[in-house]
């Protein structure tokens, strides 16, 4: 049977703060953190009943599923690896299913090695262009009819959230990884929580308007409303883009530019 892991906190909205985070993902959390030994008034906001955003980790027969992130990637550079275990949480060293092939009904371990190859060689072609200076989409890079360009298209989709064609060789070429990947036993979002236990955050709360007409912030939430000085806004671009967050006067600028980053 699952079961979704019980809200850590909830918190009256005030009436008034210094700053205002509207989202209680990992990137709410870790701005109220870091702003945590200021003196500063401070409440997070968010919509769901729940932290944790894309974080979300349910119960099965006592394991933690995660239903959002589950990989630390680059782990061994990763700053949320060092914060497992003194979380009380364990780290799963175990490497990957994807770093070997489980099956040959499609492609033959040749042909894996093949599209190795292939892939390797795209990468280098990306690196020398961007030294180069050149910007254009990273998909021009590809070998003329190449039999890889697909499968390398399809895993863009994975890395980049779009296809080669909509990404630049200067943004391909700054992307790292360092193949490192590991797991948190008791789940990713079971991380998420407990970091963010100690933040003062309002669930249930979503902000509907910003106002930005008067000498401080005004915020239009399903609670009420809430005055700030400053406001940091982490929540996912297409609530941007679709203008479910509404800014007063509106940063056209900020909605044109979250249309293309669709997460």
């Amino acid at each position: 049977m699952f079961r979704s892991v019980k809200p850590v906190m909830t918190r009256t909205l005030p009436a008034s703060v210094d700053i205002a985070v509207i989202g209680a993902g990992a990137a709410g959390l870790a701005a109220a953190r870091a702003l945590s030994g200021r003196p500063l008034t401070l409440a997070v906001l968010e919509a769901r009943d729940r932290i944790g955003g894309r974080a979300h980790t349910v119960r099965y027969d006592g394991e933690g599923l995660d239903m959002g992130c589950g990989w630390l990637h680059s782990a061994d550079e990763n700053v949320l690896a060092d914060k497992v275990e003194p979380a009380g949480l364990t780290l799963d060293r175990t490497p990957p299913p994807w770093e070997k092939q489980a099956f040959n009904l499609e492609v033959t371990p040749a042909e894996q090695a093949a599209f190795r190859t292939a892939f390797t060689d795209f990468e280098n072609r990306v690196a020398q262009a961007a030294a180069a200076g050149r910007e254009a989409p990273a998909s021009t890079l590809f070998e003329p009819d190449g039999r890889w360009n697909g499968r390398i298209d399809a895993i863009s989709g994975a890395l980049n959230g779009a296809r080669f064609n909509a990404v630049s060789i200067l943004d391909y070429d700054a992307y790292r990884d360092t193949g490192v990947n590991w797991r948190v036993r008791e789940g990713y979002g079971r991380l998420i929580e407990r970091l963010g236990r100690d933040v003062p955050v309002v669930l249930d709360c979503p902000v509907r308007r910003i106002d930005r007409t008067g000498p401080t912030l005004r915020l239009e939430t399903a609670q009420g409303v809430l005055e700030a000085r400053m406001v940091i806004v982490t929540v996912p671009t297409d609530l941007i883009a679709r203008e479910t967050l509404r800014f007063d006067p509106p940063l056209h600028d900020l909605i044109e530019a979250a249309t293309h980053v669709p997460l």
